[in-house]
């Protein structure tokens, strides 16, 4: 559940919590007029965090299988080549690579589902960030309270 509230009192918070078995995590925060903007897109993105690591475990798909797929289309290897980037964007959009994933789903819809993950696998794999993650927005934050100081 996450909630971003007004209360009676007018306060505003945001609100993320989730209890499912083992896995229990409470991300909150109260918000006033000192409240910075970018204190409220850090804690939002630790929620995106959060979500992206425990959508995949949820999702019902043989998610071994699409590593394996990832590895086919691109292991890490050190330094990455222009040729590499254009090459691993090739091989996600091609027919061969939908054909595997049809082989863990035989839903359209999961198959989607799967081509973007496996997108941002082997993209990341490459260095190429497909989000923002805390320990960025942190270094950002420290250093614009730096320039700030």
């Amino acid at each position: 559940m996450i909630n971003i509230t007004t209360t009676k009192k007018d306060k505003e918070s945001i609100q993320f919590r989730v209890k499912k078995g083992n896995w229990f995590v409470v991300k909150k925060m109260e918000i006033d007029e000192n409240t910075e903007n970018i204190d409220i897109a850090r804690i939002l993105i630790s929620i995106e965090e959060t979500l992206d690591r425990k959508i995949v475990e949820y999702l019902p798909f043989d998610i071994k299988k699409l590593e394996e797929i990832a590895d086919e289309i691109y292991k890490k290897k050190g330094r990455v080549k222009d040729e590499d980037i254009v090459e691993v964007i090739k091989k996600l959009k091609s027919p061969r690579i939908t054909r595997k994933l049809k082989e863990i789903t035989d839903s359209k819809e999961g198959v989607e589902i799967l081509k973007i993950i496996l997108n941002r696998m082997v993209l990341e794999r490459l260095g190429i960030k497909t989000r923002i993650d805390t320990k960025l927005i942190d270094k950002y934050i420290e250093k614009d309270v730096l320039n700030k100081g």
